[in-house]
């Protein structure tokens, strides 16, 4: 009987202390499980701020890429406006500044032809300008003091032959057709004079006789 109730009482000593650490372990079981799910917890805001921070950088970001972008397509604006501007200007009525004809400018243009001997004043056959009329066809007669150009263009036949510019009594300048076989030569000379009122310039051939053919020109103009 004694033994049966050690038996017993080992039994119930044993439940007990089986149910308390069978307790002790349920609690610690639920107290890892909760500190498993407040760890989990914890990763999962901690992974959601560090989100939320790389979203703010993305976006900051992106707002600076936006102020960079807006500066950028200002300036194009200004530039594309400037060039409109421009192109508007360019493409206005372009005005351009009409020269009218001054015939109180002193200066004339003669064609010269014909036969002539040394002695002949060269006579103009056509005279194409004269303004001031200065130029009475054979003389040229200085009407105001100043620069003047002269120019003398000859195409002749004639061998050895040439035209003398005379300013006055004074033989300055000489355009030589030369020599050769009989063909046409051509010649010409330029030369500036400063002239005082009643100054004369005239052309006399080189030669006893010259033929001027009709495409030589004599003319002379004020330059200052």
């Amino acid at each position: 009987m004694v033994q049966l109730l050690k038996c017993l009482w080992f039994i119930v000593v044993s439940f007990m202390i089986g149910g308390k650490v069978s307790a002790y372990s349920l609690v610690d079981r639920h107290n890892v499980s909760n500190s498993s799910e407040e760890y989990g917890y914890y990763n999962i805001y901690n992974k959601i701020d560090s989100l939320q921070k790389a979203f703010q950088t993305l976006e900051t970001n992106g707002q600076r890429k936006n102020n960079i972008l807006r500066q950028v397509l200002k300036s194009i604006t200004e530039i594309d406006e400037h060039i409109e501007m421009s192109d508007e200007r360019s493409q206005g009525p372009m005005v351009i500044q009409t020269i009218e004809k001054n015939d109180t400018a002193v200066g004339f243009t003669t064609k010269i032809s014909g036969s002539y001997s040394s002695t002949s004043i060269i006579r103009g056959s056509t005279i194409l300008y004269n303004g001031g009329n200065a130029y009475n066809g054979t003389v040229f007669k200085c009407p105001s003091p100043g620069l003047y150009l002269f120019h003398v263009t000859l195409f002749t036949d004639t061998l050895n032959g040439g035209i003398w510019i005379y300013k006055n009594t004074n033989r300055l300048f000489l355009a030589y057709g030369g020599t050769g076989a009989p063909q046409s030569h051509g010649a010409s000379v330029s030369a500036a004079l400063f002239l005082n009122l009643g100054d004369q310039v005239y052309l006399h051939p080189s030669s006893s006789t010259l033929t001027v053919k009709g495409e030589s020109v004599f003319m002379g103009v004020k330059v200052n």
